[in-house]
């Protein structure tokens, strides 16, 4: 069938694997990094909440959880996804890239979408972001854990795309 779907111009969906409501993943490919190697102090100090980060090597920007979308922002530049255990995520794509006014990002899901842990959520040209002085580092932000959960992760590192960082 895929020569036909070819043929015809219809495209072949990525299959997601499916993982534990309590499993986080990686974003999107890069070196995972601890919030004080971030250089916004706002992040590094975790003012918002239990902050890591990607230093992204690729463009799509995934949900880290199953869950559903809370707020995508008009910019594209964060969104915050609600997980299925309750627990609120913000996922912040680069530093001050709010002043962008969304030029680079395009969101391809919205407000209220139920989404799959490793669904691509937003596209990045991060080209534009560094031509706009601004570091690309993404932020995966725990603004509001479930009381008695303790949230911990992998060691830091190289990381793909849709691998489990949490324990």
């Amino acid at each position: 069938m895929g020569i036909f779907n070819n043929l015809f111009g219809k495209k072949e969906e990525k299959t997601i694997e499916a993982v534990a409501d309590n499993a986080v993943l990686a974003v999107c490919d890069g070196e995972f990094i601890p919030a004080e190697k971030i250089a916004d102090p706002v992040f590094a100090e975790n003012m918002m909440g239990q902050t890591v980060a990607i230093e992204p090597t690729n463009s799509t920007i995934t949900s880290p959880v199953n869950g559903t979308l809370e707020v995508v922002f008009p910019t594209g530049h964060a969104f915050a996804v609600r997980a299925n255990d309750g627990t609120g995520y913000l996922v912040h794509i680069g530093i001050d890239t709010v002043s962008m006014n969304g030029e680079g990002f395009k969101a391809l899901k919205k407000q209220g979408d139920t989404v799959k842990a490793g669904e691509t959520v937003v596209e990045v040209d991060f080209n534009k972001v560094e031509a706009a002085n601004h570091p690309k580092t993404t932020m995966i932000i725990i603004t509001e854990p479930v009381e008695d959960k303790t949230y911990s992760y992998i060691d830091f590192g190289t990381v793909k795309a849709n691998q489990i960082i949490s324990k």
